[in-house]
């Protein structure tokens, strides 16, 4: 995932379709060539973006509300991306820094947080974050501090 153009390959299989894609990135460019092909090539047709994704997409800063399900889903998916790597440089995360997974969760009508220490063992290009000793145990930045100490 990442927030680049789309490919010279994509505009001209666009151009053959109909398609103005010229504003998209590479992923929703994919997404809108697939919904436009989809059931000639035997996939699912292309549907609204669900109610779901709408609302989140929504607390993203985000309007799917008028795509499908396929381009609502790239544009959460680079939304997502965007942030994290926000997170990664304004938090400056490299491999051993200590850091505090902060976990939200709701429990009996009532929301809290967890908080639990690791150490970075590696930063995916993806933007997700391992942890040292944690038997593929991770977090995104988003969900990350750096340690005070």
């Amino acid at each position: 995932m990442s927030n680049e153009s789309s490919s010279q390959e994509q505009k001209e299989l666009a151009k053959l379709l109909g398609l103005d894609i010229s504003a998209d990135t590479f992923d929703v460019a994919a997404a809108r060539l697939l919904d436009a092909v989809a059931i000639a090539i035997g996939h699912e047709p292309p549907q609204n973006a669900t109610e779901r994704q709408i609302v989140f997409a929504t607390s993203i800063g985000q309007d799917v509300s008028t795509n499908t399900k396929r381009v609502a889903s790239a544009k959460i998916g680079e939304a997502l991306f965007s942030k994290n790597q926000d997170a990664i440089a304004a938090l400056n995360l490299k491999p051993g820094d200590r850091v505090i997974k902060i976990s939200r969760f709701e429990l009996n009508n009532e929301f809290h947080t967890f908080e639990q220490e690791f150490v970075i063992s590696s930063i995916q290009p993806n933007g997700r974050v391992f942890f040292k000793g944690g038997n593929g145990r991770g977090a995104w930045p988003t969900q990350l501090k750096k340690y005070p100490g």
